[in-house]
Formats: C-alpha cells, sequence, structure tokens
C-alpha cells in the first residue's frame, strides 16, 4: 500500500551468463579468513567483492554478469561495525533505508521495498507470507557480525526465486565451518561494540574448527540498545527546538546458531545449521505529538514486545559430478517457526470542543505464529565446455495461526463507551507454492553471451479453523503465472562490457491483502477482506555498462521496471457498523526508472574512493497521484586509507539526498516535500601486534558528524529522524 493524503490511508498502510565459464561450485560455497581483522580481501575494490552467488546460483564475476549487483564481504563488515544489513547499503547507488533503531531497518530497493523485496540467508527465503506489504520480515533475523558477504540483486529475479523477488533480492551469506582443504583447525573471534547515541551494548562471538571430515560453527551475539535522541534543528517545515526521544527506538535481541558440516570428499557434503533469534521492546519508533508542535495531535505507537525465530536447515551439495544430466547438485530442506507480539496504542484527542480527555483510545494485540516449510532440488550442467544450464523446483509452505484482542475506548461528554472485541482480524490461514525453473548461460561467441530463463510457478491461499470466527466462510484460492528472463552481453573491449537483461516477476498477495477483516479503529476505517486479489506482475528492463581494469571498478545502468495490477486500498463507498469501508484491489500500474552509476578505484599509496549516483523517478501510469516515498536522487562517496601492512585503516564518508516534491507525505510535519539532507561519517582502527597467534583489534567511528536533523525518505510521513552524532567503539579479537 501507498502513502495517500488521508489519514485514513496513512494509518492502513502501516497496520549469466558468463563469458568463460568456470567449474561450478557447490551451491553457497562462500567462506572468509576469520583469523585476521583486515583480510587479504581488502583489494582492488573494497566494497564490491569480485564474485557473487545469489543473481545466477554459482559463483560468477560480478563484471561477467549483467544484472547490477552490490556485494560487501567480511573486510568491509568488520571495518563498518553496522548494526545490521541496512546499514552497509546506505552510501550505495539504488538502496533507500525503511525503520528505525538497530533491528527495524529494512531495505528500499530502487523505490521498492517490505514484500516486494526478497530477503534470503544463504539463498533460503526469510519472507513469510504474513507480514504486511509495506513492511517485510527483519534482515536482523540473521546475525550481522556472524555474515561473511551480503550480495544485493538491484531489479527482479524471480525465474531463480519466485514470488516476491520483483524489486530485488537481499542475500545474507553466513560464515561457514572451514572447508576440508583447510585441514585440521580450531579458529574464532569475539567482538564488543558501543555506541554512545542509544547507549548500546553489544557482544558477539564465534568459534568454528574442523577435525578430519567433520567442521562445525557456533557463533551467539547479544544487544541492548535503549531509546535513542534526535538531534535539535530543522527539517522542512518542522523544528526540533532540543534533543527529543525517539519512543520504541531501543532493542534487547539475542542470537545463537550452530552449523555443522560433514565431507565426504572433496566437493562432496552435507550441512546442518540450527539458528534462534529473540527480541524484546522492539518498535516502530515514533516522537511525542507534543515535541512536533502539535499536543493535540493523535498518537500512533507501534510495538514488538517479542519475537522469537528458530529456523533448521539441511543441505547436500556435491560438485564435479560428471554426470549427464548434472555437474553440480544441491538438496536443500528448511523449517521455521516465528512467533510475534504486535501491539497497536492509538490516541486521537477530538479537540474542541470536546472537553478535555474526549477522544478515542485504542489497543489491540495480535499474536502469530507462523511455521514455514520449504525445500529446493537445483541442478547445473556444464556442456560445450563453457554453457551452463541450471534448473530445478522449489515449494514453500507457510501455516499461520492468529489471535487477536483489541479494547476501544471512547470518551465524548458523557461516560465513556467502552468496546471489547477477540476476533481475529485475520483467521488461521495457509500458503501453498511449488515453482519449477531453469536457466541458460551461453557463450554464443568470443565476445557476446546470452542468457535465458523461465519459472513456472503455482500458489495457494485458503483460511482455516478459527476460533471466534463462523466456518462456513473459509475460502480457498489458488492462481499460477509463469515468468521470464532474457540478457546479453557483449565484451566492446577486454575491460568494457555492454549489459542487458528484460524479465518479468511476479508477487503473490500475501495472507493480510488476502483476508484482513475488521475495524480500524484508529483509522476509522473497516478493512475488508479480498481473497480473490490477482499477483502483482512486472516487467523490467536494464541496460548498462561495466567496466574493470587492475586498478577501477565501474558501472553505470538506466534501469525500468513497471508493475501491473499493483495492491492498493482503496475506498469502497459502503459503511460497515458506520466505518468507511476499504479494500484491497488490484488497480495500479506502478513505473520506477532511473539511472545508476557507482565506481571504485585505488589511487596508490593505500587510499582508494568510492562514488555513486542515483535518479530515481516512481509514477502510477494510471493516476497523477505520486506513489513515490523514497528520496529522488543521491549523490555521494568514501575516501579510505588502508595502511599497506594491515595495522591501520581511516575513512571518511559523506552522502547527499536531494529535495524531493513529488511525493505524498500526507500530513507529514516536514510538509509537503522531501526536504534535502547531507550526512558525514569517519571511521578508523588499529591493530594490535599479535601476541600467540591473538589478534587484537581498536575501531572508533562517529556516525552523524555535523550533529545534522533528518528522517530517510520512508520515515518521514510518520516522522522517525535519525540518531543525533554517536560515537562507535568496537573492539575484536581473533584467535
Amino acid at each position: 500500500m501507498r502513502p495517500r493524503t488521508s489519514k485514513t490511508a496513512m494509518i492502513l498502510s502501516l497496520v549469466g551468463w558468463l563469458g568463460l565459464v568456470t567449474t561450478p561450485s557447490p551451491l553457497g560455497a562462500q567462506r572468509a579468513d576469520t583469523t585476521r581483522a583486515f583480510p587479504d580481501s581488502v583489494r582492488k575494490v573494497a566494497k564490491l567483492a569480485p564474485i557473487a552467488v545469489t543473481a545466477t546460483r554459482t559463483e560468477r564475476a560480478v563484471f561477467r554478469t549483467p544484472n547490477p549487483l552490490l556485494v560487501t564481504d567480511v573486510a568491509v563488515i568488520r571495518e563498518e561495525a553496522p548494526n545490521g544489513v541496512a546499514d552497509l547499503f546506505r552510501n550505495l547507488p539504488g538502496v533507500d533505508l525503511t525503520g528505525v533503531g538497530p533491528n527495524q531497518g529494512r531495505l528500499v530497493i530502487r523505490g521498492q521495498r517490505g514484500q516486494r523485496i526478497l530477503l534470503l540467508e544463504n539463498g533460503l527465503r526469510l519472507n513469510n507470507t504474513r507480514r504486511q506489504q509495506d513492511f517485510g520480515e527483519l534482515p536482523a533475523l540473521t546475525d550481522i557480525n556472524a555474515v561473511s558477504r551480503v550480495e544485493i540483486v538491484r531489479g527482479p529475479a524471480s525465474v531463480l526465486y519466485g514470488t516476491d523477488a520483483i524489486g530485488g533480492v537481499v542475500n545474507q551469506i553466513t560464515l561457514m565451518p572451514p572447508s576440508i582443504e583447510d585441514g585440521n583447525l580450531v579458529r574464532g573471534s569475539l567482538f564488543s561494540r558501543y555506541a554512545t547515541a542509544d547507549a548500546q551494548r553489544l557482544v558477539s562471538g564465534r568459534v568454528d574448527g574442523r577435525s578430519g571430515a567433520f567442521g562445525f560453527g557456533v557463533s551467539a551475539a547479544y544487544r541492548d540498545a535503549n531509546e535513542y535522541r534526535a538531534p535539535a534543528g530543522t527539517f522542512g517545515n518542522l523544528t526540533l527546538a532540543s534533543e527529543t526521544l525517539v519512543r520504541d527506538s531501543g532493542v534487547l535481541d539475542r542470537h545463537v546458531a550452530a552449523d555443522l558440516r560433514y565431507d565426504f570428499s572433496t566437493g562432496r557434503a552435507v550441512s546442518l545449521r540450527i539458528s534462534r533469534y529473540e527480541a524484546e521492546h522492539a518498535g516502530f519508533g515514533f516522537v511525542e505529538p507534543a515535541d512536533l508542535g502539535d499536543p493535540d495531535g493523535p498518537t500512533v505507537r507501534i510495538r514488538y514486545p517479542t519475537q522469537d525465530v528458530t529456523r533448521v536447515s539441511a543441505t547436500y551439495s556435491a560438485s564435479d559430478l560428471g554426470w549427464l544430466v548434472a555437474d553440480r547438485l544441491a538438496i536443500t530442506g528448511w523449517s521455521s517457526d516465528n512467533d510475534r507480539l504486535l501491539d497497536i496504542d492509538v490516541d486521537v484527542p477530538f479537540g474542541q470542543p470536546f472537553p478535555p480527555g474526549a477522544g478515542v483510545r485504542s489497543f489491540t494485540r495480535n499474536l502469530t505464529d507462523i511455521r514455514s516449510h520449504g525445500g529446493r532440488v537445483e541442478a547445473a550442467k556444464v556442456f560445450g565446455g563453457r554453457h551452463v544450464l541450471t534448473y530445478g523446483a522449489d515449494f514453500l509452505l507457510d501455516l499461520s495461526d492468529n489471535s487477536d484482542s483489541s479494547r476501544t475506548v471512547v470518551t465524548t461528554f458523557g461516560p465513556p463507551s467502552v468496546d471489547d472485541n477477540t476476533t481475529p482480524s485475520v483467521p488461521n490461514a495457509g500458503y501453498r507454492s511449488a515453482g519449477l525453473f531453469a536457466q541458460t548461460d551461453l557463450a554464443v561467441a568470443s565476445r557476446l553471451s546470452i542468457g535465458l530463463g523461465l519459472r513456472g510457478q503455482l500458489f495457494t491461499a485458503w483460511t482455516r479453523r478459527t476460533r471466534e470466527l463462523p466456518q462456513d466462510t473459509l475460502v480457498s484460492e489458488t492462481d499460477a503465472t509463469v515468468v521470464g528472463s532474457v540478457s546479453a552481453g557483449y565484451a566492446i573491449l577486454p575491460e568494457l562490457n555492454l549489459v542487458a537483461i528484460a524479465s518479468r516477476a511476479f508477487r503473490a498477495p500475501n495472507l493480510v491483502e488476502r483476508f484482513f477483516e475488521g475495524p480500524v479503529a484508529e483509522a476509522g476505517a473497516f478493512q475488508i477482506p479480498n481473497p480473490g486479489l490477482q499477483p502483482e506482475t512486472s516487467f523490467n528492463l536494464d541496460l548498462g555498462l561495466k567496466f574493470r581494469n587492475e586498478r577501477i571498478y565501474a558501472e553505470a545502468f538506466y534501469f525500468r521496471n513497471t508493475i501491473y495490477d499493483g495492491i492498493r486500498s482503496q475506498p469502497t463507498g459502503s459503511q460497515v457498523g458506520g466505518l468507511d469501508g476499504f479494500r484491497n484491489v488490484n488497480v495500479d500500474r506502478l513505473r520506477d526508472q532511473g539511472l545508476e552509476v557507482l565506481a571504485e578505484a585505488r589511487i596508490g599509496l593505500g587510499f582508494s574512493v568510492l562514488g555513486h549516483f542515483t535518479k530515481l523517478s516512481s509514477e502510477n501510469a494510471d493516476s497523477s497521484s505520486p506513489v513515490g516515498d523514497s528520496y529522488s536522487s543521491k549523490v555521494g562517496g568514501e575516501l579510505a586509507w588502508h595502511e599497506r601492512g594491515g595495522r591501520f585503516f581511516a575513512a571518511y564518508e559523506i552522502r547527499h539526498q536531494g529535495e524531493r516534491d513529488d511525493v505524498e507525505l500526507g500530513e507529514s510535519p516536514v510538509g509537503d516535500t522531501l526536504p534535502a539532507f547531507t550526512v558525514h561519517n569517519v571511521r578508523a582502527g588499529v591493530r594490535l601486534p599479535e601476541v600467540a597467534g591473538t589478534a587484537a583489534t581498536l575501531g572508533v567511528a562517529v556516525l552523524n558528524l555535523a550533529d545534522r536533523l533528518y528522517a530517510e525518505g520512508p520515515n518521514t510521513s510518520f516522522f522517525r529522524p535519525e540518531p543525533r552524532r554517536s560515537a562507535v567503539l568496537t573492539l575484536r579479537v581473533d584467535f
């Protein structure tokens, strides 16, 4: 759902190809040296790793893939010590951020967010169908300090990944146990982080090793972050006279994970991963109306008192098979249990001529238990010496159980009117999906490569027996879709590739969009279910140039992505129980287009420089109403220095977001325009001398160096500013 000018709708929106092919490696075979603070991967290009797996499901040079990719590896993660994956990509093209606090940040890719972005861990989906479209799942489910690399595909990728990959894909690839080639060893690291803005205290650690055919890895993290304060200042029409508390912006969370691996031989192994994430006291974040200059304004408080997620996955992988139908095979099964408690507390004063205290106070509590199960069988075959066929099947089953309780108190001139309700707004429901996919990467000439991809998908959503709901209303809806992609690359010069990709993608309506029914008291509206919603589909075109030599990597992409049958909540013109009726319908034709430029270079004496530029335009092609909610331009970069011996590093970072006026902010206190802002960050680190094979690294960073009041674009409609100037201190010990 997109922002609208009315408070009702605003609050409703809350509630491979390859020129020269090497032998493919096992799926997800990414390893990192955890024994040094600055490993050898601080190399030609600091932020864009040379190899990626997400776009094509095999290890490919970023330079040789047609997709626009962003890749950061363990070296960058260690230097920048981010709160989460979203912080890693703020200063790169095509990516914005929504959400505040250390665990609520989610990525916006080319103007799309929420369930239009597919979130993965080690190539396996984290998205589930019980999240509201605008929000999506939390990248924080994966411990950023146990990640070896993060890869972002900017643009659709439904051929390989199915539903939700309509705007982009984010793949968090975790550290793996040592390989059998590493021999017997035990190694590990300890990490601590303190930030002044939210008095955050984080401690994490990992130990992994190998004994013969067995490899293991164990990691854990604990973080306690308070609510932070935003600086005084002016942002658009809004002025904060002093430092201001951003409520519900803290979190207490814990990670624990264990990886086991048994290698039958080189290239053939079975692995098991078990992880657990627990979070308490997280929230959507808000500023008290009085601090925004509107003491009689409404208060919308959205909190997650608890969220607990347990995931188990098992994989058999084999490479160098030499079979007639496959050289590489991976079989994966996974299961997760996601329990979360959501509280929505809304206070809407009536104001004059009603007496003080008159208004509507609504408190809603939702408990959701989502059990997800999935599997994937994938094979790859190299034929003709340089062509690759990747094919397979995947399936997904989501089962959602829901319980709700709400109390609405209306106070006017007489005694308060109290209404208690325990009817679930979303019934117990299920979602089932199965797909077949194939992608070929053909080197048809010495300079020309062509890729073709195709996926067929069948999915069903249905309601299940639910307490408090009549059983004669059970429904089931089944849909099917076929999507495909065509890519091409031409080597104009050995260092210069012209690339293009055209693809179709889709997103199946989730359980909330189909089945939510009930009053949204804080919006003065009633949401009517629409089980028959059709999938959103898209057509995307990317045209780009990639350049690479010994010192420079650069790319420029023009893109145009059109989403058809976009889902939007619209008024029905009817009333239910005295409230205006709203219903999700397929009405939008959303178009995002723009230009993305990225360049990185080594300039000598240990210095490297990065620069980027993004221009984004968003529109609803079927109406005159603007639909964008992120900035239309972004420019920035980084100047970094790494001492040749790896003992010292320092970096200065700048990012400027341009003003945007073709955007709907509703009744935001910042006004009708997204104001421009500029942010500066600095960081530095030193590696202490090794003692008995143990190395310690000290790091310091100052974020928001100018102490500027600002908010990321999607956090502006309901104003949620970023933290004041913050010093971040880190200590890492590797052994």
